[in-house]
């Protein structure tokens, strides 16, 4: 059956394009003719009319037509439908090379739109149907398409791993024809390949790219060094492949490996990330600001990323505050050890002025760096998972208040090591009430257990019940 939502963006894209080439001719452009010789025999010469040159007047504007806001909807439909090199092989009068499938396969159909519709560039309804009619045919025997994304950075032991309903990941070596992509061949490391089935409903299709999206948030979060290709391949029953642009690229250094022992782990964080990845608010900023950071070529380039997204969580009061160190220690330390963890985070901070400023750094500085995207990646993934109390900053001076005179010692390393700090204002948050922690849930796999330490130590994977 034909798609519907194929047939409303092709007419939308051919009312528009109408539109488009007759305020051109209104303008005073013109569409040229040809004079051609008709009804001639061999007894009788023929007679001579104007035959107007649509589909040259039609090239000429193509570029006009493609910016169209219908054009790109039109195409995000033909991306789904499939068949469309046999559609072109069929019907266009040549194949360009170096031109997407895409923008070939809207140019021959519109010029079978408007082909014998004279100069006047009217949407006639069955010339319309028609050349629908063509393009859907091919369509619909070329069956059901494929998305296919290379993950980088993770392998996994099994043959499939079902990560949701219609999203699979599978090494790449089992995959027996791969798309015309020098990374997809290319030994950089483990690999593995992200298989979905885009429907054929409305929006589909951009349901998919945001299934990509998620898939590769929730596992950024679950290890460092796992990024997907920035080229996705689409691929039906008989047509070849086309790529489509993702949002991916990004360190692909990772070394996960997923077994069938962990793979239920994966499914379930997969899911919860996807379920509970957040909209707005400082937690939505912090969570794009990681993402920004793994998108670097490594830690050390991405410290102000994940700086920026920490102090979003952290510093309410700004940067002049100065309590960024203490509270992550607090937070991703246990007590015996936020003396160094403070020492440590103050040191990466006061790194950030002399990367700004070119200045030579240290050789441990890549490991500070690294320390850092370790302890925000915690805490985005047990706020996320609901482990910790969204308000990160009172829970760490909640901490803080219990811990005696320890982190006060703490917060004097993090002010000694080049952060200025009000000592009077932290010391006086002592007398709070510590953060009551809600009730889990029984229904949920990653509700609070409180006979467990869900602190979020440095870059270890969170506990799953």
């Amino acid at each position: 059956m034909p798609s519907r939502s194929l047939h409303a963006a092709l007419h939308a894209f051919a009312l528009e394009a109408s539109a488009a080439l007759r305020a051109e001719i209104a303008s005073g452009d013109e569409v040229g003719f040809e004079v051609i010789a008709a009804g001639a025999g061999r007894e009788r010469r023929g007679l001579y009319c104007y035959e107007p040159l649509t589909a040259e007047f039609i090239e000429r504007h193509w570029s006009a037509l493609l910016s169209l806001a219908s054009a790109h909807e039109a195409q995000m439909e033909l991306a789904q439908s499939g068949g469309l090199d046999e559609y072109l092989d069929s019907y266009a009068r040549e194949r360009r090379g170096g031109v997407p499938v895409l923008h070939d396969a809207l140019r021959c159909f519109t010029l079978r739109v408007f082909n014998d519709g004279g100069e006047s560039f009217e949407v006639d309804a069955e010339r319309f149907e028609a050349a629908f009619a063509e393009i859907a045919r091919e369509a619909e025997e070329d069956g059901e398409l494929a998305l296919l994304a290379l993950l980088r950075g993770i392998v996994c032991k099994p043959a499939e791993v079902a990560i949701d309903d219609g999203v699979m990941l599978a090494p790449l070596a089992e995959l027996e024809l791969l798309p015309p992509d020098p990374l997809w061949r290319r030994e950089h490391g483990p690999a593995s390949v992200v298989a979905l089935v885009p429907g054929r409903s409305p929006g589909s299709f951009e349901e998919s790219l945001g299934r990509l999206r998620d898939l590769q948030t929730a596992l950024r979060l679950y290890a460092p060094g796992i990024s997907l290709a920035p080229l996705a391949w689409m691929r039906g029953r008989r047509s070849v492949w086309r790529a489509l642009p993702i949002p991916g690229a990004g360190r692909c250094d990772g070394a996960v490996i997923v077994t069938p022992e962990n793979e239920g782990e994966l499914r379930a964080f997969a899911a919860i990330v996807a379920r509970r990845r957040p909209t707005e608010g400082e937690l939505a900023w912090a969570l794009e600001r990681f993402e920004l950071g793994q998108e670097r070529e490594d830690p050390l380039s991405g410290l102000t990323d994940n700086l920026l997204a920490l102090r979003a969580l952290l510093e309410p009061e700004g940067p002049r505050s100065g309590r960024l160190a203490g509270r992550i220690a607090a937070l991703c330390a246990q007590p015996s050890q936020r003396i160094a963890a403070t020492e440590r985070v103050a040191h990466a901070i006061s790194l950030e002025q002399s990367l700004i400023a070119g200045v030579s750094v240290g050789h441990d500085a890549g490991a500070l760096a690294e320390e850092i995207e370790q302890h925000l990646r915690a805490l985005l993934r047990d706020v996320i998972c609901g482990h910790l109390d969204g308000d990160l900053a009172a829970l760490a001076d909640a901490l803080l208040a219990e811990g005696g005179g320890s982190d006060d010692a703490a917060m004097d390393a993090g002010a000694g090591a080049g952060e200025s700090r009000a000592l009077e204002e932290i010391r006086a948050s002592r007398r709070r009430a510590p953060v009551a922690a809600e009730p889990a849930d029984p229904d949920d796999w990653f509700a609070v257990d409180e006979e467990v330490d869900y602190c979020a130590t440095e870059g270890e994977p969170t506990l799953f019940k």
